[in-house]
């Protein structure tokens, strides 16, 4: 950063400095008017100026890229922004001559003989080559850069979703699902049933999401109750979640396999038995949907960590926002940004 500073700097006094010298020693101006102009002042002057110049349209055109380059709608108003700052750098020109004459006492101030209007429009279109070229390059970096960030966040995106997959397919899970099928065909044939058609539903909606980048939360609801189910049953009916979202807001998307990596997380990271319940509350809170689940630690307890950062960039990648933890005393939370369409 300190680098590019001065770089620029350097850049935008060499330009003051040329456009000084053409304006001075090819602008048909009096001898009183040459005087004002050959002073040291002027010449501090002009080049502080052209860096005051320079260095602003670079900030306005890294907030024109913040708040409008996505938004057609306001499209024009970029062309505004770079026509006004255009006609700054033709203002301060034509300003120094002016002040010159100013200076010098001389009538007629904002008039100038053919020959000063040429090397004035000369300067002028120097100047913005110059700049421009320099937008050009600050734009190809950034675009560069923001192309290895996407290609970076796809990456672990994809990374993530795999990851997402393969918790919910591996030996283990599965494992434990058909041996607690097998005590229930054995003690609950009824429940068995049950089991069976939402263990079936959890397998069918991991595997529809293969290829899904978001999904409704009506979907991941849905998901989860068939999820949290099996786990009901072979937990011994002690973990359960309480969802307050309004009907008009079940339409809002998000990544998918959210709810079964929060819902994993909660049971990998606590102690749930029938003496110490484990409840889930789900709720919306601006744009984000909030789930949070009392802390009750295992002994051999682990921070969350790659699950739930994975979740944040896959966030970030598709809907722009990092997911939000918060640890309290004795209440965990994670708040998940929303679509809303």
């Amino acid at each position: 950063m300190k680098w590019n500073t001065l770089l620029y700097g350097l850049l935008f006094s060499g330009l003051g400095i040329f456009s000084y010298l053409l304006l001075v020693n090819y602008t048909e101006l009096t001898p009183k008017v040459a005087d004002v102009l050959y002073s040291k002042g002027a010449f501090v002057f002009f080049i502080a100026a052209l860096n005051v110049l320079g260095y602003s349209t670079l900030r306005i055109s890294s907030w024109i890229n913040n708040q409008y380059a996505l938004n057609i709608r306001h499209r024009w108003k970029i062309t505004a922004t770079y026509l006004v700052v255009t006609l700054l750098f033709l203002l301060l020109n034509y300003g120094l001559l002016i002040t010159a004459k100013l200076l010098a006492g001389l009538p007629n101030l904002f008039t100038f003989s053919n020959g000063g209007w040429r090397i004035l429009i000369v300067v002028w279109l120097v100047e913005l080559v110059i700049v421009g070229l320099l937008l050009a390059n600050r734009s190809i970096q950034n675009n560069l850069k923001l192309q290895q960030e996407a290609a970076k966040l796809q990456t672990e995106n994809d990374t993530a979703r795999y990851a997402a997959l393969q918790s919910q397919l591996n030996p283990h899970f599965l494992f434990n699902s058909l041996n607690t099928l097998i005590a229930e065909i054995e003690y609950n044939p009824g429940n068995a049933v049950r089991f069976t058609k939402h263990l079936s539903s959890v397998y069918r909606y991991v595997l529809q999401c293969q290829d899904k980048t978001l999904v409704t939360l009506a979907e991941e609801l849905e998901f989860l109750q068939s999820y949290l189910f099996l786990h009901e049953v072979r937990l011994g009916d002690c973990i359960s979640y309480n969802c307050c979202i309004p009907s008009g807001y079940t339409g809002c998307m998000l990544p998918p396999l959210t709810l079964q990596l929060l819902a994993e997380n909660v049971i990998n990271h606590n102690s749930i038995t029938l003496s110490k319940p484990m409840k889930i509350e789900i709720c919306l809170e601006e744009e984000y949907l909030v789930v949070s689940n009392p802390i009750q630690p295992k002994k051999s307890h682990e921070s969350p960590g790659v699950g739930l950062k994975n979740l944040s960039n896959r966030c970030l990648l598709m809907l722009g926002k990092e997911i939000i933890i918060q640890r309290e005393e004795k209440v965990f939370t994670v708040k998940v940004p929303l679509l809303y369409e």
